[in-house]
Formats: C-alpha cells, structure tokens, sequence
C-alpha cells in the first residue's frame, strides 16, 4: 500500500460546460456523491479493432461514432403472458400518440425491432426516458410491468442467444452464466409459450453468490414459474446432474453466455474507456474455453448449444470456438445462423485474426512469445486456425452484431450442435478454478411425503382435487424440523427430481415458486393462505374458498384507497361470506385469480401495488393518478437510499481516520513533509 501526501484541494470547482465526447452519470455513485466524467477514446481500442477486420474498414468512422453515442434503450414484452398484445395496445396508443403529438425533435417513439417484434427500441438513453417530462407516463409503465416480470428492460443484442436456442415446453435448459437473468427469463418464456405447466425446465447458475441473489430477484421473483432452479457454481466445473435411476443427465439446450472483457459495452459501462487493453481478453481466453467446453459436456447428443460474449475481440469469440471444435474431434459442429433472425444486421465470423499484447506488439505466432509471464495468457489457441482448419470449422456460420449496424452494443454468438458423444482430453486451456465464497450453508429442500399432515389440512380447506401434485410442495427446513416450516413451495417433477437427486452435491440457492405460507394465530380454519404467486397452478383444481365475482366489485377493491374494502360496499359480499374467512380467491377471468383475505367485515387483496396496477390498465382504467403517486414513492425512497449510502460513507470515513491517526509517527511526519511512503 502506498500513501501518498494529503495536500490535495478538494473544493476546485468542476467547469459546468459540456465538453465533446464526454460521460456523466452519478446513477452508481456510491451515495449519488456526484458526477464523474469519462472522455470516451482510446487509441489502442480504435487501433485494434482497425487490424481485426471483423467488420468492413470503410464503416470504422461509423462504428466509432456509435460507441461515443449513448445506448439506446429497449425492452421487450414476455413472450408467453397472455396480456402481451394487450399490453402493447396499451402502450402504443395511450403513449406514443401523446409523445407524437407532442412535436418535441428531442423525443423518439420506441420502435419494434425488425427482427424481434415483442421488443422495442428508441435511440434516447435511459437517463434521458426516465427524465424527460413528455415520457414521464411512459417510463411508469415500463417500470411498473418490469418490476411485475411482464416486460424485461433489456438490451437488443442480449435477446439474441435465447432466440437462436428456441427451446420447447420438453426442453433441460443450462443457462451456465446467467446472471443478471434477463436471457434467464427469456428462455423460461420459451418454455412456457404453449404449456402453462411445462415439462422441462431451466436450471440458471453463476459463479458468485451475490449475483445468484439477482439472479433469484430477476427469475423467480418476477417470472412465477415450478420450472426453474437457481444454482451457485463454477461454470467451468459445473459438475454432472444426476437422475433418479442413477444415471447422467444431459440437456437439450445450453448457453455458454460467458464472462468476458465486455468490450462491446462501451455503450452502457463507459468506465471500460479508461482501462480497455487487450490484455482483457487474452487474459480471460483460457476460461472461456473451459466453459465452453463444460457445456458441450453438460449437452445431449442432438442438442444445440449458444456460446456468446458481449466483446468483438476475436480472441474471446472465434479463437474460443476454434478450439473447442478443435477438442471435439468432430463430435460438434456450427450451425450456419445466416438465415436466422433475417432482418437481423450482422458479419459474419472471421478464419483470421491478429494478437497483440498489452502495449500493442504483435506476435506473428506462439514462438513469437518469448517473456515468460507472457506465456501464460498468449497461449496457442489464441491464433488463427490453419487453412485447412478454416475450411472444416466453418466460422463464418457465426455472427459478430457491431454497434454502429442497427445501433445496438457490440456481441458475438455461436450456435453449435452436438452430433456425437464428446470425449475432450484433459487441457492447460481449462485455467485457474474460481475461489468461490461459500457466504452461508445451503439449506436442504424437504419435499411432502404421501399424506403429509398440512397437505391434508390444505386439501381440505380449500377443496384441491387428485390432480395436483402436492408431493411436489417443499419446505427449507431440515426433514427433523420441517413441521415448523413456514412456507411451502412447488417445483414441477424436472425440478423436483433435480434438487432431490443433487442438493448434496450441487450449491442449488432457490427453486420452484412459493405457494403457501402459514397464518396460525389469525385464523382456526387453515394454518396456510395462498400465495398470489403460485393461484394459477392451483387455482384450476380448487373447489373451495374462491369466487367468481363481477368486474364492478373488482374494480372497487382494486381502486381503493384503503387495503381493506367493507364486504357491504360489494354486491359479492352474500357470497363471498359463505366461504369461511382468510384466503378466498376472487375472479372475473379465471386466467387472472385475486388471493384476497377475508375477515368478519372486509376484504382485503392481497396482490403487490404493481400488481394492482397491472390488473387495472386490463381493465381499461386510466391509472396516471396513481403511476405519479407510485413515482413519487419511488423518488422517495431513492433519496433515503442515497442517504443511507451517505451515512454508511461517514462511518468508513471516521473509521479510516481513526486508523490513520494510528499510524506510526515517523510515517506519518514523512506525508506532512509531502513524501510519498511505502510501508515496509
């Protein structure tokens, strides 16, 4: 550690006037402390991808100037609710009439991608929609639906593997980098798109337990599904899946979306400027590969496989699926994706390529490479495959998306099949392993045994019919003290053989969707309500505690500016009191069921405010009033969270003086002199 002198002036006043090619944003800021600036060039970038021909060399000017714009936002619809055209009805005529109307040239309708027609783009940044006041009603209905899971504010060029890999309702899904989860959620989609209760599943893992956490938040908060477990591991070592007969299982799809330098981000992470050598990338080469070969593993013969980067480097891109094939000896092969997604603007992958190093010397070859720390990251596979190779490989049947084509980010996919049982022999490419953080114990999954006590009192509370599996329902308690469990979730039998066959062995953080949850003390009926999350599994084989009502009491329920509605104001309320109190389920629309809970006197619904807001513009309710009352909560708390992190800030800033002014003393009359010390 190296202090240097504390003779620094930090009240100079930063110039106010906007200078060429400049970031500022204090969104990340720790405490919102104020803004940063980014001068959005780098010689060794521009010089780099100049010698790369991965794209024509009379477009550079263009692709240049698409880094130094900001990134456009986009968002897309879920692709299996079954409001979606609604949804869009909504936003397209409530909204983008007004913005037009509006005659601002600052302003721009969101379009729907060419080659996606769910999902939308407009070239302003997301500073600029979430500030501007014409799209103010639009930025709360896009926040309100996210937060709900129905539409996911996601980059294009991220929508892209999922829909290469277009996996069906019977399809095991690896997503083996999944985090942050927005490809995560577009695969589940996939899965759900004809079968409300699919077969399959999607296991989603990540390597670091705080990403897992979002990952959780993005997933299963969101998007209510039995077919999704989320796992902690090294994707490079993600270890074989076990069935119930003992035997390994194999996935019919896999995505390798794969850590990498994230060059092709400038867009949306401009503190890459700065730092961006090529050093990234040869650093992270040896990685890549050990994930992509993991997965190529992980998938059944027949199955297709994604590798994809958010880099253009050819180092992370074609040099990682040179190698791979290389390795499998035949047993892969690419997939010519030229007439996928057509109107889709891409160049194909390249056969050649060139490696520098991090001050930009190039090496011709590995023999080049004399510098023993050197060696470790320039490794052969880093080159261009021979010729002959070349013609075998077929990398041109991949696909590099650059910035400055349909103003998106830079990204690189791969779509690769599995013709034959690989068998790759052990490799210096696979890297170090990830040092892991086990951050707390795993907690065990304990499913329902044949007649469990609860179930019964479930079944018969609310009247649930043979067909529903509640032997699928789990706890996370220990089997000794899984009596005392307060929530029961639900995993469809993929999930659930999953887990019961690999929690041992397999760090799996979350599964399936939560469905009930106990209220001993408020009621003697039942000791466990519904879940709003899990009624639409359920809701089809109940007999009990629900009831159709008309769209006049929903309406007043879900207006209210109380929680709970006196049963008198509602011309259900005869009804709804023959049903015993606690959870009852209300419904116009048996796609769309309400968990409500009922008292001596009142109904309450018992649905998240987004929620509530959702189900109001299905019904045709104009809901600005209450999306500014929403926007202003949200302000609100973004201040307390700011002064949260502000006062966090002042205790580490106390802190570090006090171990300051614990310093030895020689040192510390060294740096009032203005030296610079280096401990010994």
């Amino acid at each position: 550690m190296v202090h240097s002198s504390r003779k620094r002036n930090f009240n100079k006043k930063k110039g106010h006037e906007p200078r060429e090619n400049k970031w500022k944003d204090d969104r990340d800021a720790p405490g919102n402390q104020g803004y940063r600036e980014t001068v959005k060039e780098n010689e060794k970038y521009w010089t780099y991808y100049k010698e790369q021909n991965v794209f024509p060399l009379e477009q550079f000017d263009e692709f240049r100037a698409a880094l130094q714009r900001d990134l456009p936002v986009s968002f897309r619809f879920q692709g299996c609710h079954k409001d979606r055209e609604q949804l869009i009805h909504e936003m397209e005529n409530r909204f983008f009439g007004k913005i037009m109307e509006a005659g601002d040239a600052a302003v721009c309708v969101p379009k729907s991608l060419p080659w996606y027609k769910e999902a939308y783009q407009t070239p302003m940044s997301r500073t600029a929609v979430r500030s501007h006041p014409i799209l103010a009603q639009l930025h709360n209905f896009l926040v309100t639906e996210a937060e709900l899971g129905n539409l996911s504010r996601q980059e294009a060029v991220s929508m892209i593997p999922p829909l290469l890999l277009a996996p069906t309702s019977e399809h095991y899904v690896l997503d083996l980098c999944a985090a942050p989860g927005s490809k995560t959620t577009q695969l589940l989609e996939m899965i759900h798109e004809n079968d409300e209760n699919p077969k399959g599943m999607v296991i989603a893992n990540d390597v670091d337990m705080k990403r897992c956490y979002m990952l959780i938040h993005h997933t299963l908060k969101r998007f209510r599904t039995a077919a999704c477990a989320i796992t902690c591991e090294d994707a490079a070592r993600f270890p074989k899946i076990m069935d119930k007969d003992g035997g390994v299982v194999q996935f019919d799809r896999v995505l390798a979306d794969v850590i990498c330098s994230g060059d092709g981000t400038l867009r949306k992470n401009p503190e890459i400027w700065k730092k961006w050598t090529p050093q990234d990338g040869l650093g992270l080469h040896r990685m890549q590969i050990a994930i992509a070969r993991k997965g190529a593993q992980q998938l059944k013969v027949g199955g297709r496989m994604v590798y994809s980067t958010c880099s253009m480097n050819p180092i992370e891109d074609e040099a990682v699926v040179a190698q791979l094939l290389r390795d499998s000896k035949g047993s892969l092969k690419l997939v010519d994706t030229s007439t996928l997604l057509p109107e889709l603007k891409r160049e194909n992958g390249v056969n050649t390529w060139k490696v520098f190093d991090r001050d930009m010397k190039l090496f011709e070859n590995l023999e080049a490479v004399t510098e023993d720390k050197l060696k470790k990251v320039i490794v052969r596979s880093c080159f261009p495959p021979t010729e002959e190779e070349a013609k075998e490989m077929n990398l041109h049947y991949t696909m590099r998306v650059t910035p400055h084509a349909q103003d998106t980010g830079g990204f690189y996919v791969a779509l690769i099949e599995k013709v034959s049982e690989t068998n790759f022999e052990p490799s210096a490419a696979n890297g170090p392993a990830w040092k892991k953080k086990k951050m707390f114990k795993d907690e065990p999954f304990t499913f329902l045994k044949l007649d469990d006590e609860r179930w019964n009192d479930i079944r018969s509370h609310y009247g649930v019919d043979e067909s529903f599996a509640y032997q699928n329902l789990f706890s996370r308690r220990l089997e000794t003290n899984d009596a005392n469990s307060r929530q029961l979730f639900f995993a469809n039998d993929a999930v659930k053989n999953f887990v019961k066959e690999n929690m041992t062995k397999v760090s799996i953080q979350n599964a399936g969707m939560k469905m009930f949850s106990r209220t001993e003390g408020k009621v003697e009926n039942t000791r466990f309500r519904l879940s709003q999350k899990g009624i639409r599994y359920l809701f089809k084989s109940m007999n009990k505690q629900k009831v159709k009502i008309g769209a006049d009491d929903m309406l007043a329920m879900l207006k209210s500016e109380e929680n709970l509605v006196p049963l008198e104001s509602l011309v259900c309320k005869t009804d709804v009191r023959q049903q015993q109190n606690g959870t009852v389920v209300v419904y116009c629309d048996e796609d769309e069921p309400v968990c409500t809970w009922v008292g001596y006197h009142t109904i309450a619904p018992y649905i998240s405010k987004e929620e509530r807001l959702h189900l109001l513009r299905m019904m045709g309710v104009d809901c600005a009033e209450i999306e500014l009352l929403m926007k202003s909560k949200r302000k609100e708390k973004a201040a307390q969270d700011r002064e949260a992190a502000w006062a966090r800030k002042e205790e580490e800033s106390k802190a570090n003086a006090q171990t300051t002014s614990e310093e030895p003393k020689e040192e510390k009359m060294e740096e009032q002199e203005g030296d610079v010390v280096a401990p010994n």
